[in-house]
């Protein structure tokens, strides 16, 4: 009774680890970058130009967002900055909308792994998506009241910024500029016990999926040619923790079984929008008017925007 076990269990080794082979250097180079850009990025100097450039705050906010590798927590430390100076709700929207969608450690994982055509329409989605939400939500507190007292802390002011909206960089030594054994932490902390574990149980689930599930079932709960398969892809997304990076061996099985590039699409919008990490950190920080808008806007947005895909792709 052990040998098919034992068999399965042989066969979920092998498939992990031809798995590790084919994408470590991807795996390797996003896990990097996201380290460096992490140490390296100083998101006081950051919001310090959002704050001296008013006009550009909003096209800022979702650059911001969508070129940085921040997690959960980075997004919401980065929000609670920004919501506690007189910033209006357009810049924190579009960054809270593009933020979890692409990173530059996202983009060259899934350029390795799921082809730059399909990482290059995720990035523009990101982009047009947090511009839309914070166009929106400008527009929303301009002419309506649905916002107003939907912060659950107080606007104080900028006193860790001087009259020129600047910042103090402490002054140190090369080596300490250099920042290496944060940067070492940083990998160690970010990938080794994050993302490297995370990556291996997805590749695990994948194998599970290629396994157990036919590929008539996924064919036919999320082919392109369904019209329920990017809508049903949005909301499974929605209560799913779904990380950028682990979740890449998944996909690759569900693609391979027949969903759709659309359904994929919609799937890797509302999932790390809406994680368990994001959803928590805003509950703390929004009320529910300010939250429901947020979630809407996601899911909207992955549904038009795997519909889209799968019609011009």
């Amino acid at each position: 009774m052990m040998t098919p076990l034992l068999n399965q269990l042989l066969n979920l080794t092998g498939y992990v680890w031809e798995t590790l082979k084919a994408d470590s250097l991807y795996l390797f180079l996003s896990i990097f970058l996201a380290a460096v850009l992490s140490v390296y990025l100083d998101a006081n100097k950051a919001r310090s130009i959002f704050l001296r450039y008013p006009k550009y705050l909003v096209s800022g906010s979702v650059a911001f967002g969508a070129f940085t590798p921040l997690c959960a927590c980075g997004t919401m430390a980065v929000v609670f900055s920004l919501m506690t100076t007189a910033l209006p709700w357009g810049p924190i929207m579009a960054f809270l909308v593009s933020s979890p969608l692409m990173s530059p450690d996202t983009f060259v994982l899934f350029s390795g792994i799921l082809g730059i055509r399909f990482t290059i329409a995720l990035a523009t989605v990101s982009v047009i998506l947090g511009l839309g939400a914070g166009w929106l939500a400008t527009w929303i507190e301009r002419h309506t009241s649905f916002l107003e007292g939907q912060l659950k802390i107080r606007k104080e002011n900028r006193s860790s910024f001087d009259e020129t909206g600047t910042v103090e960089i402490p002054k140190g030594s090369f080596l300490d500029r250099l920042k290496l054994p944060e940067l070492f932490n940083s990998l160690y902390s970010v990938g080794l016990l994050k993302i490297f574990p995370l990556f291996l149980l997805f590749v695990a689930i994948a194998y599970l999926v290629k396994t157990f599930i036919p590929t008539v079932w996924v064919m036919e709960l999320f082919s392109g040619e369904k019209l329920y398969s990017v809508p049903l892809a949005a909301l499974i997304g929605l209560p799913l923790y779904v990380s950028d990076a682990t979740v890449v061996p998944l996909l690759q099985v569900l693609r391979d079984a027949g969903a759709s590039d659309g359904a994929v699409m919609a799937f890797m919008i509302t999932g790390p929008a809406t994680s368990v990490g994001v959803i928590g950190g805003l509950t703390l920080i929004l009320k529910r008017k300010a939250l429901a808008l947020y979630v809407v806007m996601i899911l909207l947005g992955g549904m038009l925007s795997g519909m889209i895909y799968n019609i011009i792709g």
